[in-house]
């Protein structure tokens, strides 16, 4: 879903959203609730970024969004009585934020689609990706006990990337991890951290010396890249 986008930004404390997935919101303070009705009265796209805080120890302590988020069409489910709205989020895509445009009533950026890199025709998955359906699959038996509700969520896993992004959403609980999933931009890379991140049948999170590791690397990655 290539493209530029004029995208307001709900940024959420230990939220990362993925753009093959979906996410049920509860939204409660009536800027936000404001933000909903405009996106979907002007048809507009929603962005959903993990929010970092910046000034902790100050008083001018703030939320910030991430740079690369996921945006997606949020649907009003029920308004309830005290004005809370029930929304579902679709996801459509992943983003990079550019140039902030508004800060109030609340935060709308310039943002460009990010496409994952083509994929390898050669890939061997080894059974990873059988593997992570698997654990998927006993996820959704143990926390969707509805059947119906299993049934709808079984028909809109509709190829691997649903897949993968679901695992990343459910499974994996240290935010950082979860971003780094959303921000790396090969399939092929997400499929072979998951495996790892996952060892065993059922894995309810992921291994926590896997995951130090896996953020310690992407740190000096990063510090290498700006020395050069």
């Amino acid at each position: 879903m290539a493209g530029k986008y004029r995208l307001p930004v709900l940024p959420i404390p230990n939220v990362v959203f993925y753009p093959n997935t979906a996410l049920p919101l509860l939204v409660v303070e009536p800027i936000y609730r404001r933000m909903i009705n405009d996106c979907i009265e002007k048809n507009l796209n929603l962005g959903i970024a993990l929010a970092e805080p910046v000034g902790v120890n100050t008083k001018d302590a703030r939320w910030v969004p991430h740079k690369i988020c996921t945006m997606g069409k949020p649907i009003i489910i029920e308004e309830l009585p005290d004005g809370s709205l029930k929304v579902l989020v679709r996801g459509l895509a992943r983003v990079r934020l550019k140039d902030i445009k508004q800060n109030i009533p609340y935060m709308i950026f310039d943002a460009e689609a990010i496409q994952d890199f083509a994929l390898d025709e050669s890939f061997d998955s080894e059974g990873k990706i059988e593997r992570l359906s698997k654990i998927l699959d006993q996820w959704v038996l143990d926390f969707i006990p509805d059947s119906l509700e299993r049934d709808s969520f079984y028909h809109n896993l509709v190829d691997t990337k649903h897949i993968v992004d679901y695992v990343c959403m459910f499974l994996i609980q240290d935010r950082e991890l979860r971003q780094l999933l959303l921000e790396n931009m090969s399939l092929i890379e997400r499929i072979q951290m998951l495996d790892t991140l996952l060892p065993g049948h059922y894995p309810m999170n992921e291994d926590a010396l896997v995951g130090r590791a896996i953020k310690e690397f992407e740190h000096i990655e990063k510090i290498a890249s700006c020395a050069h």
